[in-house]
Parts: C-alpha cells; structure tokens; sequence
C-alpha cells in the first residue's frame, strides 16, 4: 500500500497524509490492487480540478471496506461520467453519490440517478442544497424519507418555472424537509408532494401552515387538511392557498378540529405509580387549575405566578400539570409531554432542591474565587420570620427576581448533571423537547436576554452561541465565564447550597452587565423575569405553602437541640417529617443529629461522636395540636413496624402511617383446661378425617427418584437406547447420541403462611349450632397442621387484629422455622376474638415474613369471614387498600389466596381480592375439608 500513496504524496502530500491515515483504520486492511486503483482515481480527478480530486478522496476512502466492490464500480463509472460533463458535476456526484451508495435500499440508485437527470433540465445550479439535505438524511437512517424526498423533488422540478422560481425552490425545499420532526417526516414529505404535484406555487403555503401548526397534526389529519385544501384550490386557488397557510377562518377551523387532546385524568394513575417508584415520597398529580385557585395572579418575589403560558408547577404534595394537552398530534405524543414534565420536575424532590438550608450554606467552606469566604448574610429576623430559607436567600440581593432566576439557571442546571448521571434515557429522550421550546422562545422574544442564554448553555445543555445564533462578542464572553465556573463547582460540590453560592459569586456582575444592556435603569423596570420551557422554575413559595407546618416544627425542634449544644440542620429534620408523614421519634432525631456530626467531622476532621440524651425533649409539647404522630418507643411485647397504606381517594400511598405491634401467644400455665385442650380435643372429634387427609397429602409428597430416559449425559446407558443406536447404525441411518439415563430427585420447595382474621365478629355462633365462626376456623387450622407436618412443607401461622390505624396487631401462632411442638398447638387453642380487621397492614407485615424464606412457591392463606373494617378504614377506602396490598404480595412472587366464611356470595370479594383469587364457603362446617382440597390444588 506504501508504493501507491509515496505516488500521490509527490501529487499531493497533504492529501496523501490524509488518505493513507483513513485507509489504516479500515479493517480488514485495504488490498494493494484497491489501493492502487483509489490513488490512480483520486490523480485522474486531481488532474482535472484540484477539488474534484479531494471529493474522489474523501469518496473512495469512505466506500471502500463499507460497501461491494460492485458499489465501488459503480461510483468509479458514475464519477467518470459525471465529469465528463466538467469537473463541478463530478465533484457534486463524488459528494453525494457515497452516502446514496452506502445507505440506499434496492433501486434508490436508479430513482436518485433519474431524479439528476430532471433536475439538471434545469440546472447544475439546482443540485447542490437539495442534495446535502438528501445526504443528511441517508446519514441519519432515514431512508424512506430520503425517498420520498427524492420523488418531491422530482415531482418539483419537472414542472415549468423560471430561473428565480426553481432557485428559490432548491432552498426552500430542503429547509422545510429537515425541519420536519424525524418522526413525522417520511408522511408529512409525503402529503408536502401532493401539494407540490398539484402546483410548485402552493409549496410556500404549504410550508408557512406547517410552521403555524399543520406539523402538529397526525398523519390522518394531515392527510385529510391537505384533501380539504387541494380541493378549494382547485375551485379558487386564493382561497385553497390561504387554506393550506392556515391565514383563513376555515383552515383555521379545520385545522382546530383535527388537533388531539390528551387530559390528565387519562393518565394520572400511570403517572402516579411512576413518582412512587422513582421518588418515594407521597407525591401525585394534579389539574393545574386546582393550583390556580390558591396563587396570586399578581407578583411573587418579582415572578408571574399563575397565567396561560405555565404547564408545570409543584408544592411538594402533588405536581400540577395542565388540565390538557393538545400540543402533538397524537394522543401518544401528547401523552409523552405529560411524562416529560412529570418526571423533569419529579427531580426537584429525588435531588434535594427543596432541602437548601440557609445555615449550610453561610457555615460551608466555599472557595469562592471573588475572594469572597463564608458570605455573611445581613437579614433582619423580624423582616424574615415569615420566609423559608430560599426565599430568605434571595431576600439578601436588591432585585429578588433576578436572585431567584439565576439559582433556577444553577439549580436546573444541576439537576440535568444528575439526570444524566441516574437517568441518561431522560436526558436523551426529553431534553430535545425543552431545547426546541427554548428555541421558540428565543425567536419570539428577540433580542435575547443573557439570562436565557445562560439557561440553554447551563440548564439545557446546548451551546448557546450556534444554537441561538448569538453574534454579542459580550454576550458570548460572559455566558461561557459562567458556564465555566458553573462547571468548576460542580466538581467540587453537587449539592443545592453549591447553587446558591454561584448566586452570591455572580449576581452583582449580572446585574451590572444586564442594566448596561437595558436602556431603563429603574430596579423594578430594567429587569424582565426569565422565561423557562413550560414555565419550569424553583418555587419555594409554593413548596412551603403545603409544608409550612414542618417548618415551623423543624425550626422548633433545632431551636430545643441548639439551647442544649446539639448541632443539627432544619433541613434534615423537616425532610424526616416529610418523608414519614410528620412521625418523629428521639431515635429519629439521634440519626439526624448523627448525619450532621459526620458531615461536620468530614470537613473540620474527626471529633467524638455524639451520644445525645434526648430524655429530656418532650415531642408532644413541640407538636402541639397538630396532626402529627409522635412515633412511640419499642413496646415491650413486641417490636413496632410502621407500614404505608393506600389512600384511593388521594390515589397515593400514606407512607408510614400504620403502626403495628408484633405480638407472639405465649402460653397461659393457668387458664382455661377446655382451651388448652382443643388441639387434642380436634384431634380426637376428628380421627376419621384426619387419616383421610393423611393419606391423601402423602400422595402430594413426589416420588423420591425420577428416571429421564434418552439424555445426551447421565449415571448410566440406557439399554433400549443402545439397541436403537445399533439398529440405526446397520440400516445406515445416522443415529441419536441420547444414550444415557438421568435420575433426579424430586422435592417439594413450598412455603405457606395461614393468616387469621381475629376479629370480633369471628365469635358469631354458627348457624345451627353452638360453635363460633373462630373455632371452626381453629378446627381447619388444626387439620391443616397435621396435612402440612405429613408433606413436609414450611408453614407458619399468624392472626391479625387491632383498632385504628397505631393499634394493629399482629399474633405470631408459628413461625416457619419453629417446630410442630405443644408449646405451638397450645397457642393455636388459646386463639381469640380480638377487635377490629385493619387487614391491608396485616398482609403487608405478612408478605415481608414470607420474604424471608427461601422457597420455590411461596403461599399467602388469607382466612376470614368478610370485608375489612376498622375506625376510618371501611367500604371502598378499605377494600382499596387491602387490594393494593395483595398486588403488592403478587409482584414479589407471593400467591395471595383468600377463603372467606360464613358469608353468602358477595359481587365486591372480586373487588377485594380478584376474581380467580379466593373461595367463597357458605357453610363454615365445610372449611376444614375445603382449606385442604383449595392447598393441595394450589400446590400440587
């Protein structure tokens, strides 16, 4: 290959430089016979002008090793035609002729070779413009597009026109193709030729009614507007052309019919599973009009509140997103609008925005380049009782809007570095939608403001001086000064107060420079507040609207910690009462206190950890009469668990806000005989059912040994097979290699958890006789130990009770890894009606026991005798709520089954459990019968 390119470096020594290096990239390499073929071609070109041999080059070296050696053929007799006809069309034709030959399908060599020739009836003038836009979409994967884009052109410049006409069409056209969405373009090119077939002039107003909101139209609508259009030209072209311009009331209307709405009740609930998953914390949707109601439609902190251009706000409770979206043409795109800013401003609560404290930022150690250390921030207490910490913060410079506008610059900024840290998909899939909103306001706010260009290069990612097409050499200077020490501190620290400090370092040369710029000079005037993608901003305001009240406590509750030397931050303390729901404890307070020693000790180095005695912190004075719930300390019978539960009317869950206590049986010494005998007692009633079940659930237990016949591998031959192999191999037939046997052993991997309803309505008598319903359902339980200790399987047993949502109980009757002994047959006998059904915390408390055993097929037994019911937990809140629980057991693997007794049929058990998902028995005297045929189905 050597020789070859020492030849076209005595032609050439820069372009053989050039050349040699992109052949040694190629892999395989490049034989010597292309080599010397590509070098005689690149000097033939050379010959005939210096830039059609650089083409040829570029050609040659991009083709080969990427397409046939047919393809390379092709290209070499195309180009030699081509430049026969003078060098500037072979340059054209080796330019645009590779990406044709690399991502062309079958045919589209012909169709693009035959639109060449109608072009040039014309002129070579027409090709260049058109032909990068086609290459630009070749290049992009964009092949049918690029097809339809070639009949356009076709269709185009087969048509009569002047010299100016077809000029102002090779521009035009290729601007309106690629400004079409990608995803759009192949149909909306198409529906573009139709008008340009029907007449060239109609191409203008076809693409002004796509820049005014044709491109937002589906595909059918499209279809149809521009079939409404044509058909007025047809009649009266003025009226078909001010049609498809959307300048007339009818194209108007037409087009207003056509548009897609999507509302957020469509898809609130996909939504709010998405924030529960991704944040943690209660927080859902909501209508933007709900939020409305309670803003100011004046100022706030110098920001519009509340008006027709805002799409997204939030207050920590729930997202408010507009009532609907009718901004794409389908319901699919305006659907993914609704996730966009959904899960854009979901971040402000998984980042910590809203967890700025003002105390970390004046006691961090800020290495601020102005030379400014540890800025002290001169605000009244008095002027200032009423604020949170951020709108305290933005108190500290003269104009509180433009404080507030560059920490939502920094803070959007951040928040992008961490999206794209956690959440690339995000990053890639949404924020070319904010960069194109970005790019509307910017045109139609001219001239731009230096905080928005400051917006797009710090919070959008986009270099903001082609994007914007920004010429201001001021401008530009400033914007990448700051962009560069925004992107300093991040490196150092990525946290909120990070923000605020780049706010202190660069508000009073922002100031300066935008009051240059402003030819008003009063403070309340000179500023305009910045405009953000959907009105996307940090608004404390509205965040402490809705927890103020944890303010309040969390100041309080550092106020008494500080009085008695105990270093903490109110951030964290009102994060805690956030996240659980206002539930504090002293151990809680211990963590956070912890957490600030060693961030301290990170900083200023090691010191001895604090062991605060919190004794003395009286909760339920600081908490006064709020709703609050003081979490209580360990009971002494039994560890407390705190779990969530489903609120069907906010459509979200309560987090932490069920408490319940675990509470083994222990067995009495002294009680009553007849209790403590009924295990035995059952036993003996029952002697003929219980060998029944016996033998039957000895028939579940598989066989000890299975032999697999005709493996490839195993512990021995297999006799039959080998008389197979020899008679295949006389006839001549190729024969099996499965020569060998396999034995397995088979075992039972099942574990079951019965779970009790102790309610009191389970000591009704049953009908007909003196039994209750708790001790027939006592007589399956016994039945079922006996069936499960034959099988083999792990069982474990539990009752639930309780009244209000801190009084659940949970009773331990077995647990899986305890024995079958009298201590737990005497628990099973001392079982007894309690008080209310709370049942969605008892399944959840459940599922996290079964979670703990390793098995195959893991059982939840729910047995009762009808709906749940508990103070402020009845009809649909309580059904929806022990639903939800039983998904949640489903999506861990867990089988929920229910058996419900003593009840008549009832259409809302399918509510509760599922249609296919529990068992309905009338006659409570069938259950021990029934409970075991129901296992030994589930299990078999």
């Amino acid at each position: 290959m050597e020789y070859p390119i020492q030849q076209l470096s005595f032609a050439d020594p820069e372009l053989a430089e050039t050349v040699a290096k992109g052949l040694k990239q190629k892999v395989p390499p490049v034989s010597l016979q292309d080599t010397t073929m590509l070098v005689d071609e690149i000097i033939w070109g050379l010959s005939q002008e210096i830039t059609f041999g650089n083409a040829i080059a570029a050609g040659y070296v991009d083709l080969i090793g990427e397409t046939s050696s047919y393809q390379i053929q092709e290209y070499r007799r195309l180009i030699h035609e081509a430049g026969q006809n003078g060098p500037t069309l072979g340059r054209i034709m080796a330019t645009y002729l590779v990406p044709v030959l690399k991502h062309g399908h079958n045919g589209f060599l012909e169709h693009f070779l035959h639109t060449l020739d109608v072009m040039q009836t014309k002129g070579t003038y027409t090709l260049t413009s058109p032909l990068e836009s086609l290459s630009s979409l070749l290049n992009s994967g964009d092949t049918e597009s690029a097809s339809g884009y070639l009949n356009l052109l076709c269709d185009t410049f087969s048509q009569d026109m002047s010299y100016n006409q077809s000029l102002h069409l090779t521009q035009t056209l290729p601007r309106a193709i690629l400004s079409f969405s990608s995803s759009k373009r192949s149909w909306q090119t198409g529906q573009f030729r139709r008008v340009i077939k029907t007449d060239f002039r109609l191409a203008d107003p076809f693409i002004e009614g796509m820049k005014k909101g044709l491109h937002l139209l589906s595909e059918q609508g499209l279809s149809h507007f521009v079939s409404l259009g044509l058909e007025k030209f047809s009649h009266h072209k003025d009226l078909g052309i001010k049609f498809l311009s959307l300048e007339s009331k009818l194209g108007i209307d037409a087009y207003t019919e056509m548009v897609v709405t999507v509302s957020v009740s469509q898809v609130r609930p996909r939504l709010n599973r998405y924030l529960r998953a991704r944040t943690g914390i209660p927080i859902s949707i909501c209508p933007l009009s709900a939020l409305r109601g309670r803003l100011s439609l004046g100022k706030n902190n110098g920001q519009q509140t509340a008006d027709s251009s805002v799409s997204v706000f939030s207050d920590g409770k729930f997202i408010y997103l507009p009532d609907e979206i009718s901004t794409f043409p389908t319901k699919a795109e305006n659907i993914a609008l609704y996730k966009c800013l959904t899960k854009l401003e979901s971040a402000y609560y998984e980042f910590g925005t809203f967890d700025f404290d003002l105390e970390k930022l004046e006691t961090g150690n800020w290495k601020l380049e102005t030379g400014i250390s540890n800025p002290q921030f001169p605000i009244p207490k008095s002027q200032t009782s009423h604020l949170n910490d951020l709108e305290c913060f933005f108190s500290c410079f003269p104009i509180k809007s433009l404080a507030s506008d560059l920490f939502t610059v920094f803070e959007h900024g951040r928040l992008r570095m961490m999206l794209t840290h956690f959440y690339p998909g995000i990053v890639r899939q949404f924020f070319p939608l904010l960069q194109e909103k970005a790019l509307r306001i910017y045109k139609e706010n001219k001239p731009v403001e230096l905080l928005f260009l400051l917006y797009g290069r710090i919070a959008l990612g986009v270099s903001a001086e082609p994007f914007f097409d920004i010429r201001n050499i001021l401008l530009k200077t400033q914007v990448s000064a700051i962009t560069e020490l925004f992107e300093r501190k991040m490196e150092e620290d990525i946290s909120v107060e990070a923000c605020a400090a780049l706010v202190f370092q660069t508000y009073h040369d922002m100031e300066n420079l935008i009051r240059k710029m402003s030819a008003c000079d009063a403070c309340d005037e000179f500023y305009t507040p910045l405009k953000t993608p959907f009105g996307r901003k940090v608004r404390p305001d509205v965040f402490f609207s809705t927890y103020g009240h944890f303010e309040r406590i969390a100041e309080a509750i550092k106020v008494r910690l500080e009085k008695r030397g105990i270093k903490t931050y109110k951030s964290d303390i009102r994060k805690h009462l956030i996240q659980n729901n206002g539930n504090i404890s002293r151990d809680d307070i211990r963590e956070i206190v912890l957490y600030a020693h060693k961030n301290t000790e990170s900083d200023t180095g090691p010191c001895e950890e604090p062991r605060p005695d919190l004794s003395w912190l009286n909760l339920a004075e600081l908490l006064g009469h709020s709703d609050i719930a003081v979490t209580q300390d360990i009971d002494a019978s039994g560890p407390v668990s705190w779990y969530r539960e489903w609120d069907s009317n906010l459509g979200d869950y309560l987090h932490n806000h069920v408490r319940l206590l675990e509470r083994p049986v222990t067995a009495s010494k002294t009680g009553d005989e007849k209790k403590d005998d009924f295990y035995v007692s059952t036993l003996k009633c029952y002697q003929g059912l219980v060998k029944q079940i016996r033998h039957a659930f000895e028939l579940l237990k598989p066989d000890g040994l299975t032999i697999l016949r005709q493996w490839p591998e195993g512990d021995a031959f297999d006799y039959r097979a080998l008389l197979d192999f020899a008679v295949d191999k006389k006839a001549g037939i190729t024969p099996s290699d499965r020569l060998y046997i396999k034995r397995l052993k088979q075992q039972r991997d099942v574990a079951v958890l019965l779970l009790v309803d102790l309610s009191r309505s389970t000591s009704n008598l049953v009908s007909g006789s003196q039994t209750s319903v708790l001790d027939v359902e006592k007589e399956a339980i016994v039945l079922f130990c006996e069936a499960l200790e034959v099988v083999g399987d792990t069982f474990g047993i539990a009752g639930f009770s309780g009244t209000g949502r801190l009084g659940a109980d949970y009773f331990r009757i077995k647990d899986f890894d305890e024995d079958m002994n009298d201590e737990v047959k005497q628990r099973i006998s001392l079982m007894a009606p309690q008080r209310s059904t709370r049942m969605g915390v008892a399944i959840r408390h459940a599922v996290c026991q079964i979670e703990k055993v390793s098995a195959k097929v893991r059982l939840l037994i729910i047995l009762g005798d009808g709906f749940p019911n508990d103070t402020d937990y009845k009809r649909e809140y309580a059904i929806a709520d022990t639903r939800r629980a039983i998904s949640e057991a489903r999506s861990k693997s867990i089988l929920a089954r229910a058996i419900t007794v003593n009840l008549a049929g009832d259409s809302k058990l399918d509510d509760l459990y599922g249609s296919l998902h529990h068992n309905v028995i009338s006659d409570v005297r069938e259950l021990p019968d029934k409970l075991l045929r129901i296992y030994s189905a589930l299990t078999r």
